[in-house]
C-alpha cells in the first residue's frame, strides 16, 4: 500500500493511527507550511517546511526524501549518512497530557534573572527571555534568588512545549527541577492545554529521568540529518 496526500489533516490522521495521539508529527506541522505526506503500511514522510525541504520519517524504511535538505529520524539505522545528509545531532522526544498535580511555581517575569540563570547554568537552552514562542517563565525561588526555571512555549503547530529546563548550580540536588516540571504540567492544564511535549539529547540521561519521573513518555529517538554543504 502506498498513499500521498497534500493534505495536513489526512496526513494527521494517518499519523494518528500509526503512532497515536499527539505525536512528534502533530508537534511540528504547521497546516500553512506543510508539504504533503506519503506512507506506506507501517512507514510516514511529511514534508513539514515545504520552503526549507525540510521533513521527518518514521517507520521500518524510513528515510530522506530526495529533496529535503533537513530532516528528522526516528529509530535512523543509517549512521553516519543517510543518502546526501550527514548525521548532526541525536535526541528524543517526549509527551505527557497536562493535569493538575497540586504543585504550584511562581510565575517568573524577572527577565535579567532568567538570563543570568541560563548564561551561567544552562548556555545551550532552547529558548530564552524575548523568544516569541514563549507563553510564560515558571519558577522556584530561595528568598529573593530565582534558582530554578522552565518555559512554557507554543510551537507554530499549536501544540504547547517545556523548555530551558534549568537549576542553578549551587541548588542542585534538592528535587528543584521535579518541583518546577510538576508545577509547569498544572499550569499548563490550568490555561487549558491539553498535551505537552519536550526534547532532550540522546545523552541527557539525568534529565531524561526527570521528565519520566515527572509523567513524560519517550515518543521518538530522532536523528538529526542535514547537507553536507550545510
Amino acid at each position: 500500500m502506498f498513499e500521498r496526500t497534500e493534505s495536513p489533516d489526512r496526513a494527521l490522521s494517518w499519523a494518528t493511527t500509526l503512532y497515536g495521539d499527539a505525536s512528534p508529527f502533530h508537534f511540528f506541522t504547521v497546516p500553512e507550511r506543510f508539504g504533503g505526506a506519503e506512507r506506506t503500511d507501517d512507514t510516514l514522510w511529511l514534508t513539514i517546511e515545504r520552503d526549507d525541504e525540510f521533513g521527518i520519517s518514521a517507520g521500518p524504511t524510513a528515510s530522506p526524501l530526495p529533496h529535503w535538505r533537513t530532516c528528522l529520524i526516528v529509530d535512523s539505522t543509517h549512521g553516519e549518512r543517510a543518502g546526501e545528509l550527514r548525521l548532526r545531532s541525536t535526541w528524543d522526544f517526549y509527551t505527557r497530557r497536562t493535569e493538575p498535580l497540586g504543585d504550584e511555581v511562581a510565575a517568573v517575569t524577572d527577565a535579567p534573572a532568567i538570563t543570568a540563570l541560563l548564561e551561567r547554568d544552562a548556555p545551550r537552552s532552547s529558548v530564552w527571555p524575548g523568544s516569541e514562542s514563549i507563553v510564560a517563565w515558571y519558577g522556584v525561588y530561595d528568598g529573593a534568588t530565582l534558582c530554578s526555571v522552565a518555559a512554557l512555549t507554543q510551537w507554530r503547530s499549536g501544540y504547547h512545549v517545556v523548555s530551558s529546563v534549568a537549576t542553578a548550580d549551587e541548588f542542585r540536588g534538592r528535587g528543584l527541577a521535579r518541583r518546577v516540571m510538576r508545577g509547569v504540567v498544572s499550569a499548563a492544564h490550568a490555561r487549558g492545554v491539553e498535551w505537552l511535549g519536550l526534547g532532550v539529547a540522546h545523552s541527557n540521561h539525568v534529565a531524561q529521568r526527570l521528565y519520566r519521573d515527572t509523567g513524560f513518555t519517550e515518543r521518538a529517538r530522532f536523528s538529526r540529518y542535514g547537507l553536507l554543504e550545510d
